[in-house]
């Protein structure tokens, strides 16, 4: 499966087929262990709704985009978003997006969130991992 380029990883699209790619219960303390945040009104996007941060990024205002985009961090990596090597896949709520990214590898996209303490963070070094951890 491929969506505006990018290859949804295998392990993302078993999840979707078995219908597991929901959130986690907001309540749990899972998502300030995997994102450093809690959740406010997570949402683990079904893959109609997923989209290259390219063609989400056009909606917003340019004044935004910076704040969307981040800056590269060497101590908080990555820092930034490459819009067109991300692939959005959810949110804890209204503007903390969490993507795909494929900077590091095409086949295997770490995956990363923007914080609210900072910028761009990896949250996990795959999509397995972030499975993995939150308990899906």
């Amino acid at each position: 499966m491929i969506i505006d380029s990018l290859p949804v990883p295998s392990a993302l699209l078993r999840v979707l087929q078995q219908g597991r790619w929901v959130a986690p219960d907001r309540s749990s303390s899972t998502y300030r262990e995997v994102f450093g945040d809690d959740a406010v009104a997570p949402q683990f996007l079904p893959l109609s709704r997923m989209t290259a941060n390219r063609r989400w990024l056009d909606d917003i205002p340019e004044d935004y985009r910076g704040f969307y985009l981040g800056q590269p961090d060497r101590q908080s990596p990555p820092g930034d978003v490459d819009p067109d090597r991300s692939l959005l896949i959810g949110d804890l709520g209204p503007d903390r997006p969490f993507a795909l990214d494929y900077r590091p590898s095409s086949a295997a996209p770490s995956v990363i969130y923007l914080s609210t303490a900072a910028d761009w963070i990896e949250v996990a070094p795959n999509i397995e991992m972030l499975i993995e951890r939150l308990g899906i």
